[in-house]
């Protein structure tokens, strides 16, 4: 018996890590646990094979490696003591009432955001909560940016962030690249991982052995902030 790490490209483009568990049996069968693939297969069983089986099965894995990552939490109600994703931390929202007006401002794991005495207004909690939050995504994007363009010497013609559904980032055939918004949900590291990968698309367009190595240059541990992304790019 004998098992190895693996990275599975498929021909639409995705990729995801899998452990190749090859021993005595008789027919290979695939198992998802706790985010993890595992590819189990006779010893007898040529990588051409097992892959042809897994690609067959391509919508179920990543279906179900979805299923396993954990969603992140995000505000919906607006209402004090509500929770939310942060730069990595779970954060909760604080209502106070201070006699003047304050802008919200973080302490600790906790956002606050004023209120009027007889009571909050959904809606400006709404928008002062979305303000707050926008405005540190952009920050914190801008300043990895900034620092990794340093590191790599690799510059885009433009950075844009926006909120995105399929995809953490971006490079366009132009030298352009997008980020999501949404990564102010996970911590530092997993910024600079995106905006790494991306920016390692304007010497390889490609998921080559090359880029790979070069994103491993900046990011040691990608294969691991990846996981944790379920970064199917």
């Amino acid at each position: 018996m004998s098992k190895e790490a693996r990275l599975l490209r498929f021909e639409d483009g995705r990729e995801t890590e899998a452990v190749i568990d090859k021993g005595k049996r008789k027919n290979l069968y695939l198992q998802i646990k706790e985010g993890y693939l595992t590819i189990k297969m006779p010893d007898g069983m040529s990588d051409e094979d097992m892959m042809k089986f897994v690609e067959s099965r391509e919508k179920w894995i990543f279906k179900s490696l979805a299923q396993c990552a954990r969603q992140p939490v995000r505000l919906t109600t607006y209402e004090d003591g509500e929770q939310f994703d942060l730069m990595g931390r779970l954060a909760t929202l604080r209502y106070i009432t201070p006699d003047k007006y304050k802008e919200p401002y973080m302490e600790g794991d906790n956002l606050y955001i004023s209120v009027p005495k007889q009571g909050a207004d959904i809606d400006s909690v709404r928008r002062d909560a979305t303000n707050f939050i926008t405005s540190l995504a952009n920050r914190e994007l801008r300043e990895s940016c900034e620092r990794l363009i340093n590191l790599t010497k690799l510059c885009p013609k433009k950075i844009t962030i926006k909120q995105m559904k399929s995809c953490w980032g971006r490079c366009s055939s132009n030298g352009s690249i997008s980020l999501n918004f949404y990564l102010y949900e996970h911590p530092k590291e997993c910024m600079d991982y995106v905006v790494v990968h991306e920016l390692c698309h304007l010497v390889h367009m490609d998921h080559s052995p090359q880029f790979w190595a070069l994103v491993e240059r900046y990011i040691p541990d990608c294969k691991e902030i990846r996981r944790r992304l379920n970064y199917n790019e």
